[in-house]
């Protein structure tokens, strides 16, 4: 039997239905993925700025790798609860980029660790983390994310440039880190909760 071409209008809807089943998928799970990360970053980063600005002991700066000693077992019970839903091509193509973007930190920060450049960990994370979210919105077509992720990679990108030319004191960087992590993840996810307990879009 032979096989049926589809026309571009076929097309462009099957391409449309995909979109809004990640969507859906989005607004029934990443919300709170994007939650979980964002306020283990945040409520970490605070706990170590905390620690630094009373104590000046330079050792509370690994209290960041509470950041994945946390986050990925609480991320492995979130995915595995999604996974009982219908999975389309672009919720499992979000899944890979965020994946490869995730061991691009932990790369990022054990070889500045063993690099001894500690300076640049939290400037790189916070573009990584923010590129992350605005590729989300590009897939997904949620507006949102261009809005509140942008300002977290602009903070990225001031980061970066700050620390090659050593302008930015680590306690400000901590604090930028926090920021960018509330824009780029936090208000993100709250969004995605409130569509999918309303049943829209954004």
């Amino acid at each position: 039997m032979e096989d049926r071409k589809i026309t571009e209008q076929e097309s462009l809807e099957l391409i449309s239905q995909m979109i809004q089943n990640t969507r859906r998928n989005l607004d029934a799970g990443s919300g709170n993925i994007f939650l979980l990360w964002g306020y283990i970053g945040t409520i970490v980063t605070l706990v170590v700025y905390a620690g630094l600005c009373f104590t000046k002991d330079p050792h509370w700066m690994w209290g960041f790798w509470g950041i994945p000693v946390i986050g990925i077992p609480l991320g492995i019970y979130l995915e595995h609860k999604s996974e009982k839903r219908a999975k389309a091509y672009s919720d499992k193509v979000l899944t890979e980029i965020w994946r490869i973007l995730g061991g691009l930190c932990m790369a990022v920060a054990i070889g500045a660790t063993c690099m001894k450049q500690f300076e640049f960990i939290l400037p790189l994370g916070t573009f990584i983390m923010s590129l992350g979210s605005i590729i989300t919105g590009i897939i997904v077509r949620y507006k949102a994310f261009y809005l509140f992720s942008l300002i977290g990679l602009a903070i990225g990108l001031y980061m970066v440039f700050a620390a090659m030319g050593e302008e930015v004191p680590t306690y400000a960087s901590l604090l930028c880190f926090a920021v960018a992590a509330v824009f780029a993840m936090i208000i993100p996810g709250h969004m995605l909760n409130y569509a999918a307990r309303k049943g829209h879009s954004l």
